[in-house]
C-alpha cells in the first residue's frame, strides 16, 4: 500500500548503533554490520500500514489512538534485566492478532501516552503479527508539568525499539525511546529535526521579531526560555483542542500598520496577564527562598491561562496575539494580497540546502497565512492542521518566505 520509498525513509532515519548493543536483535532479526536498523523492512511496512489503516477507524464516534512497539519476548526479557531502562509489561494470556479490526477494538482501553501494545511476528515468514502484551511507561512531562523530585524505582522508560503511535486520523509518529524519528502525515514522512524553535532555525526569527514587545527578553535568558516553552505549549494545546486553527503573532508596535489586512471579529479590552505572570515567576525564582512548590504553582497558573488562550483558536478564523501573549482578536479574517515570492522549507541549523515548500496544494487557511506573513514581514504565523502538523511561517526577505513543515516534529518527544 505504501510507497517503498517511504518505508526506506523510515528505515534510514534509524541511526546505526544508537542504543543497541553489538549483535543485539529485535524480534529475532540480528543487526548486521552496516545495516541501518535492527529490524526488517517487512516489520516496518506491516506495522506502519496496519497502524495507518487503524488510525482511520472510529469507535463510538471517536478516532482510534494507540501505540505499537516492536519487541519479541526474548528481547523484552533482556530489557527487563537492564536497571537503566526498566519496563513494566503485562502479558496477555492469549495473544491478539495484529489486524486493523482487532487493534481498533482494543485500543480504546489503553492511553498511548502511558501504554503501548507489544507486537512481534508470529513466525519467520513475517506475514502475520500478534499483540502479545501491553507495556506501561511513564508519560514524558512538558515544562509545566515537570516535577523535579521523583521516587526512586518508580520510573519506567520508553523502550529503545521501533515504535509507531497514532495521534490523529492518518497521522503517525515514528519513534525510538524518547526520540522521535519523524511523523507520517498527508502521505509523506517528515523526518525529525532539532526543534524549529532552536536558535539556528526559527528561534532566531522569533527572537528578533518580538524582542521589542518584551524588552526583558533581550536581557534575560530566563524570559526567552519560558516564552518558547509557553508558545510550544500553546500550539500543542490548540492541536489537541481543535480540528485545525491559525495563530498570528503581531509585534505590538506593528498592529496599527497591519490593521487594514485583517478583520477583527472578537476582541477584549483586558488581557490574560500571561506576560505579567512570566515576569513574576522570574522575579520569584531569583529569591533565595525559592522552592519546588512555588515553581509548580507558577507553572500551573501559567499553563491554565495558556489553555484558555488555546481554546479561543477553536472559533473559525485566526487567533491574533502580541509577542507578550496579549489577545488582539480571535475569529479574525486575514485579507492580505497574494504572496508572489518563493516559499522554502525553513533551516534547521544542520542542512544548508534550501528546498521548495509546495504550499499551493494546501487549503485557504495556509495560503491566507502565507499571504499575510508575506505582506507583513514582522509577523509570525502558525497553522495547525487537522492531520497533525503545525506549520510555522516567517518572511525572510521581499522574495523569500520560510515554512517549517511541522513545529511538533522535534527529535525529542
Amino acid at each position: 500500500m505504501f510507497d517503498k520509498t517511504i518505508i526506506q525513509q523510515i528505515l534510514d532515519s534509524w541511526v546505526p548503533g544508537q542504543g543497541e548493543a553489538p549483535g543485539d536483535t529485535c524480534c529475532g532479526v540480528p543487526e548486521a554490520e552496516g545495516r541501518p536498523s535492527p529490524f526488517s523492512p517487512e516489520d516496518v511496512e506491516f506495522l506502519v500500514e496496519t497502524a495507518f489503516l487503524a488510525s482511520l477507524k472510529k469507535e463510538e464516534d471517536r478516532p482510534v489512538t494507540f501505540s505499537l512497539v516492536l519487541m519479541g519476548k526474548k528481547r523484552a526479557a533482556r530489557a527487563a534485566a537492564d536497571p537503566s531502562r526498566k519496563q513494566l509489561i503485562m502479558t496477555f494470556e492469549q495473544g491478539l492478532p495484529l489486524t486493523v479490526d482487532s487493534l481498533s477494538k482494543v485500543a480504546m482501553a489503553f492511553d498511548p501516552r502511558f501504554t503501548s501494545f507489544v507486537v512481534a511476528p508470529v513466525d519467520e515468514s513475517r506475514k502475520r503479527y500478534e499483540i502479545w502484551g501491553a507495556m506501561f511507561f511513564n508519560a514524558l512531562p512538558n515544562y509545566f508539568e515537570d516535577i523535579p523530585e521523583v521516587m526512586d524505582g518508580e520510573i519506567y522508560r520508553r523502550p529503545d525499539v521501533f515504535m509507531v503511535t497514532s495521534v490523529t486520523p492518518g497521522s503517525l509518529i515514528i519513534s525510538r525511546g524518547d526520540t522521535q524519528l519523524g511523523r507520517f502525515a498527508a502521505g509523506k514522512f517528515i523526518k525529525a529535526t532539532p526543534s524549529p524553535f532552536y536558535s539556528k532555525a526559527m528561534g532566531a526569527f522569533l527572537f528578533n521579531k518580538i524582542k521589542r514587545d518584551a524588552e526583558s527578553m533581550a536581557a534575560d535568558h530566563a524570559y526567552w526560555k519560558i516564552f518558547i516553552h509557553s508558545l510550544d505549549y500553546l500550539l500543542s494545546e490548540i492541536s489537541t483542542r481543535t480540528r485545525g486553527g491559525s495563530v498570528l503573532i503581531i509585534p505590538r508596535q506593528k498592529i496599527d500598520a497591519y490593521r487594514d489586512l485583517f478583520t477583527a471579529k472578537y476582541t477584549f479590552r483586558e488581557s490574560l496577564k500571561i506576560h505579567e505572570l512570566i515576569m513574576e515567576s522570574i522575579a520569584e525564582a531569583g529569591h533565595s527562598g525559592d522552592s519546588v512548590m512555588k515553581r509548580m504553582s507558577f507553572n500551573r497558573k501559567l499553563s491554565e491561562r495558556l489553555q484558555v488562550l488555546a481554546q479561543l483558536a477553536a472559533v473559525d478564523g485566526a487567533l491574533l496575539m502580541s509577542g507578550t501573549f496579549r489577545i488582539l482578536s480571535f475569529g479574525a479574517t486575514l485579507k492580505a494580497p497574494r504572496w508572489k515570492g518563493k516559499v522554502y522549507e525553513g533551516p534547521d541549523g544542520y542542512n544548508g540546502e534550501e528546498t521548495i515548500f509546495e504550499h499551493r496544494m494546501l487549503g485557504t487557511r495556509h495560503n491566507s497565512m502565507i499571504d499575510f506573513t508575506g505582506k507583513c514581514p514582522e509577523s509570525i504565523g502558525f497553522v495547525i492542521s487537522q492531520d497533525g502538523p503545525i506549520r510555522g511561517l516567517v518572511r525572510k526577505n521581499m522574495k523569500t518566505m520560510y515554512c517549517w513543515p511541522d513545529c511538533r516534529v522535534s527529535m525529542f518527544i
